[in-house]
């Protein structure tokens, strides 16, 4: 009989935590010279520092790098502590790994993308000190890793 593994959001909190971190102070370095930051701008294109602006492609990045190194890990973790699932949890990078990843990626910018049309149809633009713009970017890229690692695990065990 095969054991159950269970994949929980709280097992991804303190990598979450310390991903958040180190985004919002590359955030803050990015924000840093200016006393307000919009959340969003009402427009697609523009040059101009936006919360929303760095967030979305954060996503993608980091839905195509933590993804794989989630699958990794975890995949080595697991055949440790189990080795009966040492074929099942062991996937190459192509195309197996590298199509969980673009999913994730793919799911979470998406979802990031309509937030920030949301976010500017109900408030407009909002201005935000640079301190609490740098913070946003951190709580998000804590959201994002969450997610990837929730999402990456249980693909994995899947035998996607």
């Amino acid at each position: 009989m095969s054991p159950t593994i269970e994949v929980k959001l709280k097992d991804s909190l303190v990598s979450a935590l310390i991903n958040g971190v180190i985004n919002a102070v590359i955030a803050s370095y990015t924000f840093g010279s200016k006393a307000l930051v919009p959340m969003s701008l009402d427009m697609i294109s523009t040059k101009e520092l936006s919360v929303w602006g760095q967030a979305v492609p954060l996503t993608f990045g980091l839905g195509i790098i933590l993804s794989l190194i989630t699958a990794k890990v975890f995949a080595g973790k697991v055949s440790k502590a189990h080795p009966e699932l040492k074929e099942t949890v062991t996937k190459p990078i192509f195309p197996t790994l590298l199509v969980i990843a673009i999913n994730n990626a793919a799911f979470l910018f998406g979802w990031f993308v309509v937030l920030a049309i949301l976010w500017t149809r109900v408030f407009g633009e909002v201005y935000v000190s640079s301190w609490l713009a740098s913070a946003l970017v951190g709580v998000f890229a804590v959201i994002v890793t969450v997610l990837v690692e929730t999402r990456t695990k249980k693909a994995v065990l899947k035998g996607e």
